[in-house]
């Protein structure tokens, strides 16, 4: 090495090697014997520090602590001693000694960031012995370990939330069961008081609103399986779609009802979502039957929204809709959703009806004014 010109191939070769390791995008590591990082490229900014910091110091400062007693090879070594046992599977190492076949492959572990949170990486590790001290200057030691982190943290957090999703859908299937029989008991009611109605109304007329409840209930059950969490719908989506089908259902011959809607990002548990879309259409055949009486074209704006006090309001504004405001079956489905009703006479024939859900500790409150009124 003593010719300028070996000399200076070995400087290009060495800058060419370290230029190499500082562009990978993965950890590139080696311990000595005592486990201590010798070498690290500039990846490890991925966990907050710069390799310098790292350098001389012990590998398990970058695990997690649960980690670590599985994957240090002294901790397992002594485990196997005590055992007098060799597992079944060999263990992976992050501080491997072994190589070829027997090298560490596809070893998945948590590493701590510099400021606390968590990363996962997938470490590759072998042992090597034979270093080019040359081309890696300042690396000492008879015993190395050469190894590649590779940051994996997206493809953890994209397979948990699949994995919560499957148990959430799974949840679902459980819970079907008590849904379906808790709404077919639902439309049960209210064919029932829609039977005590039917005296006064044209039958066709009712059977028409009765499918409509129950193409809304199929609505929701729609929602509810679409949506990533099982306890919770976006109360705005499903109402896009809810208008778009009340109007194809109580759509009656010689009178147009247009719906107009929008809404806040809320969102609202599916077993109140029911009773209050089963409310709503309550209050909007109201609005259809005065339309048809008319023979007019109306318009009603429906509006979803989240207030500061945490309440959650659905406000429809129209004509023709407190007929219905008195109705048996819209103010059971009211209770079932733990809502209030508030209703307003605007200019003209435009009226207005807001139905506010309560949070507990106004239904409680609620619950005992009616307490009181009974005694």
């Amino acid at each position: 090495m003593n010719d300028p010109d070996s000399r200076s191939l070995l400087e290009m070769a060495r800058g060419q090697v370290r230029h190499l390791l500082s562009s990978l995008p993965d950890i590139v590591y080696i311990l000595d014997e005592q486990g201590h990082f010798v070498f690290l490229n500039e990846a490890a900014a991925l966990l907050g520090y710069e390799p310098s910091a790292l350098i001389g110091k012990h590998f398990s400062v970058i695990i997690h602590p649960e980690d670590r007693p599985n994957i240090s090879r002294d901790i397992v070594v002594e485990k196997i001693r005590q055992a007098n046992k060799f597992p079944e599977i060999a263990p992976k190492l992050f501080d491997e000694r072994r190589s070829g076949e027997r090298m560490t492959r596809e070893l998945e572990v948590r590493l701590v960031h510099r400021d606390g949170h968590i990363i996962y990486g997938l470490v590759n590790a072998y042992g090597e012995r034979d270093i080019d001290v040359p081309l890696l200057a300042d690396l000492v030691g008879n015993a190395h370990t050469i190894g590649v982190i590779h940051d994996i943290s997206a493809m953890h957090l994209y397979q948990q939330s699949l994995e919560e999703s499957l148990a959430a859908k799974e949840q679902l299937l459980r819970e079907i069961h008590h849904r379906v029989k808790t709404n077919l008991q639902l439309v049960a009611s209210l064919a029932h008081l829609k039977q005590l109605d039917s005296a006064r109304r044209d039958t066709s007329e009712v059977l028409r609103e009765l499918e409509a409840q129950v193409k809304s209930i199929a609505l929701v059950h729609e929602a509810l399986y679409n949506s990533e969490q099982i306890d919770r719908i976006s109360a705005g989506k499903f109402f896009a779609q809810f208008c778009h089908a009340a109007e194809e259902a109580l759509e009656s011959v010689g009178s147009t009802v247009h719906l107009r809607f929008s809404s806040t990002d809320c969102s609202l548990d599916p077993d109140r979502l029911v009773p209050l879309a089963l409310a709503t259409l309550e209050i909007l055949g109201g609005a259809y039957r005065f339309a048809f009486e008319k023979r007019a074209e109306t318009e009603i704006r429906l509006d979803y929204r989240c207030l500061e006090n945490g309440e959650q309001v659905l406000e429809l504004e129209g004509e023709g809709m407190l007929s219905a405001a008195d109705s048996m079956v819209l103010h059971a489905l009211l209770r079932q959703a733990n809502a209030r009703l508030e209703t307003e006479v605007k200019e003209g024939a435009r009226q207005r009806c807001r139905m506010v859900l309560l949070n507990h500790s106004e239904k409680d409150a609620a619950e005992n004014r009616e307490q009181g009124r009974a005694e």
